[in-house]
């Protein structure tokens, strides 16, 4: 009887066993089909619509800027007098020999000196040396012996006023908050 007892406990387990088998593989199956189904119903929505982009405002561009970097003064007439900015180092006086020579019909061309300042490239920039003029070299109103310029910077030399013109990479010019100032 011992032996009955034994069996039927032993048969009892396996089949409680195997019923908990079928179960967890009913689960699994169940849960695997959901998810399929779940992914199927995602990739099968349509994609919704592309949103309208309203056209952006017109721009008014900026004015044209000289395409070069110069020097401008005023002849007495009002009319600019430009001289481009071409060599590595340009001396600027009186005197022909000078690489931009200011004449009499620039106001108070005297007070510059025969070889008043050198202008020489930097890189992408150009500094000012003044070379012991006589009335001195001064950069947005204030005096200096050497400068590094910045578009818009008016320089006097002597009592005569130029302004250096350099456009950006781009050809845009650099806008500053005061001449000489930060972009």
């Amino acid at each position: 009887m011992l032996n009955l007892m034994d069996n039927s406990t032993e048969s009892s387990l396996i089949i409680g066993g195997l019923a908990l088998l079928a179960v967890a593989i009913v689960v699994i199956v169940l849960f695997w089909r959901m998810s399929r189904q779940l992914r199927h119903r995602t990739s099968a929505r349509p994609a919704p619509p592309p949103t309208p982009v309203e056209p952006a405002a017109a721009i008014t561009p900026p004015p044209p800027v000289p395409a070069e970097i110069t020097l401008e003064f005023i002849a007495d007439t009002g009319q600019p007098l430009v001289f481009t900015l071409d060599k590595p180092a340009l001396t600027v006086g009186r005197e022909p020999d000078n690489d931009i020579c200011i004449p009499a019909s620039i106001p108070n061309a005297d007070t510059v000196s025969k070889h008043h300042a050198r202008l020489h490239r930097d890189q992408d920039d150009y500094i000012v040396h003044d070379l012991s003029s006589t009335n001195g070299l001064a950069v947005n109103g204030r005096q200096t012996l050497e400068n590094l310029l910045q578009d818009g910077d008016r320089l006097r030399f002597g009592s005569v006023e130029a302004i250096f013109h350099r456009p950006l990479a781009g050809g845009s010019p650099a806008y500053h908050s005061e001449p000489g100032g930060a972009a």
